[in-house]
């Protein structure tokens, strides 16, 4: 050591300065170095944290899109309304692209793309059975696309898509908490770098300057208390001086590396801000999906054990309870009903047993009396290691479909019953004619003053009535075919009044018919058409009272992307009663008509529905009523 002091002592100033200065230089090359690869690792985890970002919004968008696929598919199905296809075919056209590229942006992580692969594969399937069933629903097979809803038999895919999703994000959450250390442990790392290297390089300098002679301290001792009398910093901002030797060379070097990792840092700062408003987005998108879950238009609770932990807004309301009282979460159980109280909670029990799924059905019913049928699914939630932590359960009302159920086996009653008044109808025709040509030929022998002739003219009407029942029977209850040709619908609207005028004339009305001379013509069964307008003004006229104006109007109007005009029946009768009103378009439904089967309006709704258009009756007791009807321009698959 002595030897080496010796040595450094017999050198020349310039070289002792030569030799001093070769250390913070090459300080300050490793320094930069550090400097440049840490502000590369920031640039990549400020990358790699918006690729996180991106694949968590396409995932949320995918979802979104599987969800509007499948509510756009109910709505069809329940209605067979084309219109519910539409946001049904727009997720469809963009769910593929959407699920392209979320897998693009996980191609380099094995799990997530497998997820992603598999989620593609189950929406895949989803699509070709929905495809298939709207193509059965548009051949008017019906039933198969109810019974498919009714048993929730895509549910199963729907679960397994939203748990593939859950595990989905799970991956994303776990990726970004590892990233954050990251950029935190970078961020720790180059702080110490920064510290240990500049403190090691000023020590470094401190002893080799120690050698060099009282010539050249002076500007060490300044520079030394410049550095001792700042402010306590992370990163020091050492002064430049003015000398032009090789001291001054250096403190300017010094003073040019203090701003440069002066700024830096305060890149870092910017970034940890960064940092902390897209944690702060997260948050928030936290809470946007609590409230979406808390006000989902069905009820979605969760249990540990049999113990209810958490019940959304909707699950209160359908037993009945205020949404915004804060109630205990397995307070709803109470109003499950007291026939279904004790079977739902045995079976449940037995299946937290089991560690199985539990599908039910139960009423809640209400304060009032209201009662509330509803579809109760629960699914248990397990961990990494197999063990359930919890029930997922969904409460879905389905009140107005086991309604909509009851109308249908109506409806199927109906049908049977049409079916069978016109089997007797065939049979009781052929009798009548030949009591009524029996009855014509004794009227013709009759002389004007034979007491019986008053008989035989009563029972000769009365066989006329029945002919037109049994005959308006069979039209209801037979198939019908439609042969459409063009015609003008006010030509057609004329001869029906032509035909009832008599009728019209009886009772004093007056006909006021406002069709404007453009419309187009109609390309529809002309004879059908006119039938459904005898049916409606022969209505009208029984409803009106003597005196008043029967009026019928008619104007183009377009639905969805298909033209046609819109007619309006108008009287000013009696109208009909709010409880009457949904049921005028039932068979044999009368309001007390001297004549009549009750089977006009719903021989009408059979041709209007026939030519692919609407028929409904609005009214007020005592204003009167209108029977609107809308018809296509054409027929589907005619030509001009």
């Amino acid at each position: 050591m002595r030897y080496l002091a010796r040595v450094l002592n017999d050198l020349p100033i310039a070289r002792k300065l030569l030799l001093a200065s070769l250390i913070p230089v090459m300080t300050i090359i490793v320094l930069t170095i550090v400097t440049y690869r840490s502000v590369q690792v920031f640039s990549e985890d400020e990358e790699q944290l918006n690729i996180l970002y991106l694949t968590q919004k396409r995932a949320a968008e995918y979802m979104r899109l599987v969800v509007d696929m499948e509510t756009g598919f109910r709505g069809y199905v329940m209605t067979q309304q084309t219109r519910y296809l539409y946001p049904y075919r727009s997720a469809q056209e963009s769910i593929l692209i959407v699920g392209q590229s979320l897998l693009q942006n996980v191609y380099d992580s094995e799990p997530q793309r497998k997820i992603v692969i598999n989620v593609q594969r189950l929406v895949g399937q989803l699509l070709k059975e929905k495809e298939e069933l709207i193509e059965e629903v548009k051949a008017g097979h019906v039933r198969m696309a109810t019974r498919y809803v009714e048993e929730g038999r895509g549910r199963a895919i729907m679960v397994t898509v939203r748990e593939e999703m859950a595990q989905f994000d799970q991956l994303e959450q776990q990726a970004l908490h590892e990233r954050l250390a990251k950029i935190a442990q970078d961020r720790d790392a180059m702080v110490a770098v920064f510290l240990g290297g500049g403190t090691l390089a000023l020590v470094l300098m401190i002893i080799a300057l120690h050698f060099i002679g009282r010539s050249i301290t002076a500007p060490l001792v300044t520079l030394a208390r410049a550095v001792g009398s700042a402010s306590p910093k992370p990163i020091v901002n050492v002064p430049a001086t003015d000398r032009r030797d090789e001291i001054g060379n250096l403190a300017r070097v010094i003073h040019m590396m203090s701003v440069q990792l002066a700024e830096h840092l305060t890149r870092m700062e910017q970034s940890e801000a960064e940092l902390r408003a897209l944690n702060q987005h997260l948050s928030s998108s936290e809470s946007k999906y609590r409230s979406l879950v808390d006000h989902a238009p069905f009820g979605i609770f969760t249990t540990q054990g049999m113990a209810v932990t958490f019940s959304n807004r909707y699950n209160q309301l359908l037993a009945g309870l205020d949404p915004d009282s804060k109630s205990a979460p397995e307070e709803f159980r109470q109003w499950i009903h007291s026939d279904d109280r004790d079977r739902v909670l045995t079976e449940f029990a037995e299946a937290v047993r089991e560690n199985r799924p539990y599908e039910t059905i139960f009423r809640f019913v209400h304060e009032d009396g209201t009662i509330r049928k509803v579809l109760s699914r629960r699914i248990p939630i397990q961990d990494d290691h197999g063990r359930t932590v919890m029930y997922q359960g969904f409460n879905i009302d389905i009140s107005a479909l086991d309604h909509m159920q009851a109308q249908l086996r109506r409806a199927e009653r109906l049908a049977t019953l049409g079916q069978f008044a016109a089997g007797i109808a065939h049979e009781i025709r052929n009798p009548l004619v030949g009591i009524g040509s029996t009855t014509a030929l004794l009227l013709d022998d009759a002389a004007p003053d034979d007491p019986r002739r008053a008989d035989l003219e009563i029972i000769f009407r009365e066989i006329h009535r029945l002919d037109r029942i049994v005959n308006q029977i069979v039209d209801h209850a037979r198939p019908r075919s439609i042969v459409p040709s063009w015609f003008s619908l006010s030509d057609v609207v004329h001869e029906a009044f032509k035909l009832l005028e008599t009728t019209l004339t009886e009772k004093h009305l007056t006909m006021s018919c406002q069709l404007p001379s453009g419309l187009p013509p109609l390309h529809a069964d002309p004879d059908q058409i006119k039938q459904v307008f005898l049916n409606v003004i022969q209505n009208a006229i029984e409803a009106s009272h003597e005196g008043g104006t029967i009026t019928v109007t008619a104007f183009e109007q377009t639905r969805g992307a298909e033209a046609g005009i819109a007619i309006n029946v108008i009287d000013e009768g009696r109208g009909i009663s709010p409880e009457d009103l949904p049921h005028v378009f039932e068979p044999f439904f009368t309001l007390g008509k001297r004549r009549g089967t009750g089977l006009g309006l719903a021989i009408c709704r059979n041709i209007i529905e026939l030519h692919a258009g609407d028929i409904t009756v609005a009214s007020e007791p005592g204003k009167g009523a209108t029977v609107d009807i809308w018809l296509p321009l054409r027929q589907s698959g005619s030509g001009y």
